[in-house]
């Protein structure tokens, strides 16, 4: 569908469109410290900046973002060359060319931490000889989330080695939280590494690099600012069940987390209190632009919406392992061990299936598509695109995204994070 695709190319400031359907999806502005600014996008887009040496190309991909409002913008490292830019944008709408049109926006897949050795539950296999070794080279003990920062580090809960780990964008691997030994020396203020954490299985990371975690068999959710010193936000009084999702409100007026069989909230004012009790077996939590709670219930193989009042709306799920699939409604849809939600700024959200070892993308309209495919200790297709065919992925347990549109997902026992890159292979 020509109409759901514009092209625009253009050299410093002046700009030649390169068809007559995108007349109205102009550059406003663009100056010598490589800012542009750009007018009339689709409602929901992804627009990506590309480059070439010479207006023939061939063209490279140099950032993509996603684009809601009538107006948008970025800024590019300056050139080291003379350089000529091309605008693409593509409608990623809930429609199945907006489907297509988000797949072909995301590159290959690659491991970025962990090495596959172990995957017994309650080892630690971490070793300081891997501390600031690379990251490809360390062994995870049961992570539970990835979740990144502005500057590009990726925060790793490390349930089984009771300890935060850093992968910084050279590929290198940090203890940046805990001790890798369960237990509790006191709430702080304290550098993070002096401070036993354990079995910590949740993190809220902000842009800036402060990040929150839920130490769930000391019962605390921990603050740790970006100079690495660590207190304690609040203690849970009644002991956290297992439970891994973690959500802060900017202001830590608000918080959210998932125990067992309930979500949980806490206030500044009043504490911690139970929103609902009726869930199964909890795994992640996320919050959509309206500032609605969604759940996954891993062990019901459903996912929630949840009300005001408590109250709880099926989304996605049929409740079982199997039925519905590519292209059915989310909600005809077996989840098998649904335990990963994402919300993307286009209003779809992403889920991962542990047990299932699928990641799914659900549209705006509820309609569901396999994202990517997997199955149990199949860990395999780094380098490749990842939504090309065979499996990939292995039982992964959260999925998140970077502030620079990339996917991170926590997969396998085994212990690997993976990133699909926010980087169209083609133009």
């Amino acid at each position: 569908m020509a109409s759901m695709k514009r092209l625009l190319a253009f050299l410093l400031a002046c700009s030649v469109l390169e068809s007559s359907e995108a007349a109205d999806f102009t550059i406003s502005a663009y100056d010598r410290t490589n800012n542009f600014t750009w007018n009339n996008v689709f409602s929901n887009a992804i627009t990506t900046v590309e480059g070439a040496a010479r207006v023939l190309g061939p063209w490279v991909p140099l950032q993509s973002i996603y684009d809601k409002g009538s107006i948008d913008h970025v800024t590019l490292p300056p050139a080291t060359r003379t350089e000529f830019y091309r605008l693409l944008q593509v409608d990623i709408s809930a429609t199945a060319q907006g489907y297509t049109n988000f797949i072909e926006s995301y590159g290959v897949i690659t491991t970025i931490a962990g090495n596959g050795v172990g995957g017994t539950d309650g080892v630690d296999y971490w070793r300081s000889t891997m501390e600031g070794g690379f990251a490809t080279n360390a062994a995870l003990s049961r992570p539970h989330i990835a979740a990144s920062d502005r500057a590009g580090n990726v925060y790793i809960a490390d349930k089984d080695s009771h300890s935060i780990l850093k992968v910084t964008p050279d590929g290198r691997i940090h203890t940046v939280a805990g001790a890798h030994g369960p237990g509790f020396n006191g709430d702080g203020p304290a550098a993070a590494t002096n401070l036993l954490l354990n079995q910590p299985n949740g993190i809220h990371v902000r842009s800036s690099g402060l990040y929150y975690i839920l130490d769930s068999a000391n019962n605390k959710v921990r603050r740790v600012e970006t100079n690495g010193i660590m207190t304690t936000l609040f203690t849970i009084p009644a002991a956290i069940k297992p439970g891994r999702g973690l959500w802060v409100k900017k202001d830590e007026t608000l918080a959210y987390f998932c125990s067992g069989t309930e979500l949980d909230k806490w206030t500044s004012t009043n504490g911690v209190t139970a929103v609902n009790t009726n869930f199964v077996d909890l795994g992640n939590l996320d919050l959509d632009s309206g500032n609605h709670v969604f759940v996954t219930d891993r062990g019901d193989n459903k996912v929630y919406r949840i009300g005001n009042s408590g109250g709880r709306t099926v989304v996605a799920g049929n409740g079982t392992k199997t039925g519905g699939g590519d292209g059915f409604t989310a909600l005809q849809t077996g989840l098998w061990g649904v335990r990963g939600i994402w919300f993307l700024p286009n209003g779809a959200y992403l889920l991962a299936t542990h047990e299932g070892s699928q990641v799914w993308y659900v549209d705006t309209a509820g309609t569901i598509r396999l994202l990517v495919d997997g199955l149990r200790l199949t860990h395999a297709g780094d380098g490749q695109w990842f939504h090309s065919p065979g499996l990939k992925v292995s039982e992964p347990r959260q999925i998140t995204m970077t502030d620079d549109g990339d996917l991170l997902i926590t997969e396998n026992d085994l212990g690997y994070i993976r990133k699909i890159s926010f980087s169209r292979l083609q133009p």
